[in-house]
């Protein structure tokens, strides 16, 4: 038999990244350590003291969504994946994506980018170009030759 509830969750762990177990209460009545399942390519650990709305079957419960507080706002035909900490990925309907990281974003691979790469600066195009094209005072005072060009990645 399948029930839907809404539940405050009173503790869900991550038992060695293969099965998640969630504790709520909901109505007055207590559920302890019911198997928690997610929809593939996802995991979400629910804090405690958050209300979601459950799926239940026999004894595996289904967390639906919850109704955190601090969500990224988001327009119609968007998608966020968010923490509590105010960070997110935002797959935003113009076509670009939305990160916020205040910690940083670490890659751990190669980076490849098939356009121009910006910072609050400039480009890095314009670095490149103004190394490409820079020249030094030699010893007897003239210019030298422009340097070795950068690799364009051509």
């Amino acid at each position: 038999m399948m029930k839907f509830f809404t539940s405050v969750v009173t503790s869900c762990k991550d038992i060695a990244g293969k099965l998640r177990s969630i504790s709520g209460k909901a109505n007055g009545i207590q559920f302890e350590e019911r198997q928690m399942m997610q929809h593939f390519g996802f995991i979400s650990i629910p804090k405690s003291g958050e209300r979601c709305l459950f799926l239940q079957f026999g004894n595996v419960v289904i967390a639906v969504a919850s109704d955190g507080k601090d969500r990224p706002a988001v327009k119609e035909g968007e998608t966020a994946l968010y923490s509590d900490k105010a960070h997110y990925i935002i797959l935003k309907d113009d076509g670009t994506i939305a990160i916020k990281a205040d910690g940083g974003v670490d890659v751990d691979g190669d980076l490849r980018v098939n356009g121009e790469v910006s910072d609050k600066v400039g480009k890095l195009s314009k670095l490149r170009d103004n190394y490409n094209q820079h020249t030094h005072i030699g010893n007897l005072g003239a210019p030298t030759a422009p340097t070795d060009k950068q690799d364009t990645g051509a």
